[in-house]
């Protein structure tokens, strides 16, 4: 069986880290990747965004590359391109792994952002990546090399993706075949968890009340700086404990990104993991607690099912 490659986008301002972006490319391609960085296209307009967010719909992992300038930004948004590349892909739960340029590192005047206001929105910016488990600080593009080579591997490892299979006509119809019979089966499992699912259950017992997660926190830092010491922590609890409190924050329609920050109040003063965000998001999917569909400008949204809803009345009542 031919092996599944993952793309990656490859998100970064571009004529300050063009040198880094190609051997980011380089890596990717060693890694058995498919990059999707728009190289000598660059977003200038809400039309040319469109297009690259078609392009990130497709990718499988996203790497956002920060150096020292903040990047063109957007007028009806008051964001670089390069920061709405990240929200998107964020909202779209892809996993992004990020790399941030070490503010002590000499490099040359031009590659330098001089507006103030820029540079306050850059420091913001990097405040808010660095909280990603998969986050990173670079000295040098042999530095960044070593870092993304280990970062996707072991985002490929830990968060599986689709990714990408060639195949004749005969092998995509048994795939559509397959695919059709498992969804029918998940379909037929979904309805079985939603509406048989009790207290008694002992899968569900033993999956959501006894099965102890591992949720990686970071502390929300307002102010990044070299000299800045961001604590992490490690929190264990279960699904059904974290379910009982993020439950209530979750009633109507969500963003992805909602229900990441659902979770993040549940340690206050700090930020959980995306990629730890998008385990629980999945675990309580296929527990039939939640649902996921696309909604407006193709991002996709969460809302609790009646099912979820029982549980959640029963944990708060």
């Amino acid at each position: 069986m031919e092996k599944v490659k993952y793309q990656v986008f490859i998100s970064s301002t571009y004529s300050d880290l063009q040198q880094e972006r190609k051997k980011v490319l380089d890596i990717l391609l060693m890694a058995d990747c498919i990059p999707a960085g728009m190289e000598n296209f660059t977003a200038t307009d809400d039309e040319q965004f469109n297009v690259i967010k078609k392009v990130i719909d497709l990718c499988d992992y996203y790497i956002l590359i920060l150096g020292k300038r903040y990047g063109s930004v957007n007028d009806s948004t008051g964001l670089s391109y390069t920061e709405m590349e990240y929200n998107y892909a964020i909202d779209k739960g892809i996993p992004v792994l990020v790399f941030v340029l070490d503010d002590s590192v000499k490099i040359e005047e031009d590659k330098i952002e001089k507006d103030d206001i820029k540079k306050g929105k850059l420091v913001a910016f990097k405040n808010r990546a660095m909280k990603n488990r998969l986050a990173s600080i670079w000295q040098d593009t042999s530095d960044l090399m070593g870092k993304v080579a280990i970062a996707i591997m072991q985002a490929k490892s830990e968060i599986k993706r689709p990714g990408w299979h060639r195949g004749n006509d005969d092998e995509k119809e048994r795939l559509l075949k397959e695919l059709s019979i498992l969804q029918k089966e998940n379909e037929e499992l979904r309805k079985a968890t939603t509406f048989n699912i009790d207290k008694s259950n002992v899968e569900f017992d033993n999956l959501f009340r006894k099965k102890e997660i591992v949720l990686h926190y970071t502390e929300n830092v307002y102010v990044f700086t070299l000299d800045t010491v961001i604590d992490e922590k490690t929190v264990k609890t279960t699904l059904e404990i974290l379910y009982k409190f993020v439950s209530l924050r979750l009633t109507g329609v969500k963003k992805l990104s909602e229900f990441e920050e659902a979770i993040s109040e549940f340690q206050s003063g700090y930020s959980v993991d995306t990629q730890d965000a998008l385990i629980v998001r999945n675990k309580y999917e296929q527990l039939g607690l939640i649902e996921s569909f696309v909604g407006k400008d193709n991002v996709e949204m969460i809302r609790m099912t009646d099912f979820g809803k029982q549980i959640m009345n029963e944990l708060n009542g």
